[in-house]
């Protein structure tokens, strides 16, 4: 059976903008979280999957290969562009194979299996607070509010040579394996992240399902998760929540019979005032509907294209009907075809930001076409709004 895997992202409810980045390609699996700037970060999180993408590895070697290439790449972008000093990512990346999968991680992102109901975390941090855990100066407890919890000791881009962990786990039947960034288990306590992949009837429901946790636990970060079982155990499914509960009901025991025509007249009255009460509760949320639709076209925004330019739209990327709920607000002089290739794929994913978000990131692509690089600006948004991605393959 074909692997099954499902993917979540999001924003969060504090920063602006989302430097986390994901993979689900079959065999290879991957969650990179940014740093150094939504202009940065995000860059080397993108460089960093785009790259894994591209290379598709097939073996440990050529996956531990594909990163350590990117690595170069990124160092090189960091030290040769003022405007992206100090970026990185962390990456933590799977490679599914025949009866096991292999691991080659850096940073602070994480690996964890769930395996007869038992989650059990595969890699190591990579960070200040995980080394002096392991040294036992302080406590797994205290090392979650530790106000250095945030520094890490290694990353991509960091250095011209990076050390990577790698290793390999033995396959068993239905397997369920998670890559997240640091937002998910900074907010999401183990125990509740284990009650969930268990309690949840398939990966798209328990990806959605950790990330609302981690929204609901004060979202203090980026949150991405990555969910994937080799051997298909577990359904992708479709976005739908877990089936609905059964509806109607038997009659009491002993109960009669409908009455005579008098008692009919009397119920089909009730049902036609009934009729016209939800007809009217109907047309007003029609009306409600309607009017925060239109409010929330006025606050949002997105990056697109329109005659092949980088273009800044005002409302939501959507068509009802004949009807467009956005409308071009800005057409800048930037061409598709001067963006790198994982920026313009971020453009025509049409992702919704704030105006000045996507302000800030219209001009860092026009400052790099110009004559001087754009500077980077901390905490520029990408967007709001939630990523998914469900499916199965090898």
């Amino acid at each position: 059976m074909p692997a099954t895997f499902a993917t979540e992202s999001h924003t969060g409810l504090v920063r602006r903008g989302n430097e986390d980045a994901a993979l689900a390609q079959p065999p290879v699996f991957a969650v990179a979280d940014g740093m150094g700037g939504a202009l940065a970060g995000e860059v080397a999180s993108g460089m960093a999957v785009a790259a894994l993408a591209e290379a598709a590895p097939g073996t440990p070697e050529e996956l531990a290969s594909a990163i350590r290439e990117v690595n170069g790449s990124i160092f090189a972008q960091a030290t040769g562009d003022a405007g992206r000093s100090g970026m990185g990512t962390t990456l933590t990346a799977a490679l599914a194979g025949e009866g096991s999968v292999t691991f080659v991680h850096v940073g602070d992102s994480r690996a964890y299996r769930l395996r007869g109901g038992l989650l059990e975390q595969l890699s190591s941090d990579h960070s200040l607070v995980a080394e002096m855990v392991r040294r036992g100066e302080l406590s797994e407890e205290d090392a979650l509010a530790h106000p250095q919890r945030s520094i890490i000791t290694r990353a991509l881009g960091v250095d011209a040579d990076v050390e990577l962990d790698s290793f390999s786990v033995e396959l068993a039947p239905g397997d369920m394996f998670l890559l997240c960034s640091d937002g998910l288990y900074s907010m999401v306590p183990e125990p509740a992240v284990e009650k969930i992949l268990n309690g949840s009837g398939d990966l798209a429901v328990a990806a959605r399902s950790l990330v609302e946790a981690a929204l609901a636990g004060g979202g203090e970060d980026n949150v991405t998760v990555v969910l994937f079982c080799p051997d298909g155990a577990v359904p992708s499914g479709d976005g739908q929540g877990p089936g609905a509960a059964e509806r109607g009901s038997s009659p009491p025991a002993g109960g009669t019979a409908e009455g005579g025509p008098g008692e009919r007249a009397v119920r089909n009255a009730g049902r036609w005032r009934d009729w016209r009460v939800l007809a009217a509760v109907a047309l007003a949320l029609v009306i409600i509907l309607t009017m925060a639709t239109w409010y929330m076209t006025r606050q949002v925004y997105y990056l697109g294209a329109s005659e092949g330019r980088v273009s800044i739209f005002q409302g939501l990327p959507l068509e009802v009907g004949p009807v467009s709920l956005s409308s071009l607000y800005r057409q800048s002089d930037v061409s598709l075809d001067d963006l790198e290739p994982f920026e313009r794929e971020r453009v025509l994913r049409e992702e919704l930001t704030s105006l000045e978000a996507a302000e800030e990131m219209l001009q860092n692509y026009s400052g790099r076409q110009g004559a001087e690089a754009g500077t980077d600006r901390e905490d520029a948004g990408r967007r709001p709004s939630a990523t998914t991605a469900t499916g199965t393959g090898f």
